[in-house]
């Protein structure tokens, strides 16, 4: 269902390049403050701890954002990772926005670390914290493919949870959902891990990622599906759980127009 703008389009274009400035600001502002928090997370304590309290730092960071942002989010079926809070998933979401950073932060109940793009390392504060929580990725490069893969082998069987969009970058078409890449569900399947899926239905409205320079506040649900188990699979079910993922997906996306809460 489209949403009624009383407003003509010229002060709407207006609003969001205006709403994206103060979103930069808050972004750039509350930014510093985690920057020093992760200075001295990074330097003083173990790399367990540090891997701990890092997260914890950009949870209450992400949230300070979408708050300052006017952005409100709606988070379903989160307990459902607490279930067996010791355990090591690889998550997976759909990709919407430049805000999904922060979606995905606030809103899972434990530590995980991002496979971040090379480009990333060019934003400031977010490349510090990617170069010392994060897996990094050149997708330019099958060599630096195939090391990022190994490194979050490594990283999930150490115990710690790692989150991927399952989509590669922002979707930029009309689709709900673009292509799945098979890297998610190898890293599952040949560690035994769970797959969790976050679906995030709203965050296109809020900073729509083929719109540049532009947001505005709104509503965005965040649906954290039950874990999806792959013990006893092999590489031959990646198509089978691609599908399993993409029909869950496309089962929330929507949710937010079809209620009041939107």
């Amino acid at each position: 269902m489209a949403t009624y703008n009383p407003f003509p389009k010229f002060l709407t274009n207006i609003f969001q390049h205006i709403w994206f400035l103060w979103t930069a600001l808050v972004f750039l502002a509350t930014g510093l403050i985690a920057l020093l928090a992760y200075v001295i997370i990074f330097n003083f304590f173990s790399r367990k701890n540090a891997y701990l309290y890092t997260f914890y730092v950009t949870k209450i960071w992400g949230k300070s954002i979408l708050a300052l942002a006017l952005i409100r989010v709606k988070t379903k079926g989160a307990n459902s990772l607490l279930v067996a809070p010791n355990q090591a998933y690889v998550l997976i979401s759909n990709h919407q926005s430049a805000m999904d950073i922060p979606f995905c932060m606030s809103t899972c109940p434990l530590p995980f670390s991002f496979l971040a793009k090379a480009e990333v390392d060019k934003v400031p504060i977010v490349g510090y914290l990617a170069r010392n929580m994060h897996v990094y990725v050149d997708r330019k490069s099958e060599q630096s493919r195939q090391e990022s893969f190994e490194r979050m082998r490594r990283h999930i069987e150490e115990g710690r949870s790692i989150h991927i969009y399952v989509e590669g970058t922002r979707n930029r078409t009309d689709e709900p959902l673009t292509k799945f890449h098979d890297g998610a569900f190898r890293l599952a399947i040949e560690t035994q891990k769970p797959i969790a899926v976050l679906t995030l239905d709203g965050a296109a409205r809020v900073c729509n990622a083929r719109e540049a320079f532009k947001a505005c506040p709104g509503f965005v649900q965040c649906t954290w599906d039950e874990p999806i188990s792959t013990i006893g699979l092999t590489l031959d079910d990646i198509p089978m759980l691609k599908a399993k993922v993409r029909q869950r997906m496309l089962g929330h996306l929507g949710e937010v127009e079809a209620t009041d809460y939107a």
